[in-house]
């Protein structure tokens, strides 16, 4: 995702505006994707729903497995879309910063969340190894 965020910016700054939306979303997709990975593994998970949806509407499907920040402003993936699409490569680089913006807020929230994944992990391990030691008299 990283590279990708590299690749946006570096087409933007060579005036490249519809490429650089391209990775931005890319960045958007590859995080809906993981997260999708991980709710198929959770119960009640409804596939044909998720299937079926806009990108916006799995977004929502997803809430509780991507960065409250990306939930709260799904409407970033569309603006994404439309620049590929429709918009001219002015108009995307018009937009550019603030849509740059929301993807780091969102990577940014996206690599805390795993870090606390990992403490937390290590936290109960650690725990764990405590009790086991005490429990056998150590």
């Amino acid at each position: 995702m990283y590279k990708e965020f590299s690749r946006a910016v570096g087409l933007a700054t060579h005036g490249v505006g519809i490429g650089s939306f391209v990775y931005l979303r890319r960045i958007l997709e590859n995080l809906i994707e993981s997260a999708h990975q991980e709710a198929r593994k959770a119960a009640p998970w409804d596939e044909k729903q998720y299937v079926e949806g806009r990108t916006v509407e799995r977004i929502l499907l997803l809430k509780g497995h991507l960065p409250e920040f990306m939930v709260r402003n799904r409407l970033a993936y569309g603006i994404l879309s439309k620049g590929i699409h429709e918009l001219t490569e002015d108009e995307c680089l018009k937009y550019f910063k603030p849509l740059k913006s929301v993807i780091e807020l969102i990577l940014n929230e996206h690599i805390l969340l795993q870090e606390h994944e990992r403490n937390v992990v290590e936290a109960e391990q650690s725990l764990a190894d405590v009790h086991k030691e005490i429990s056998e008299g150590g």
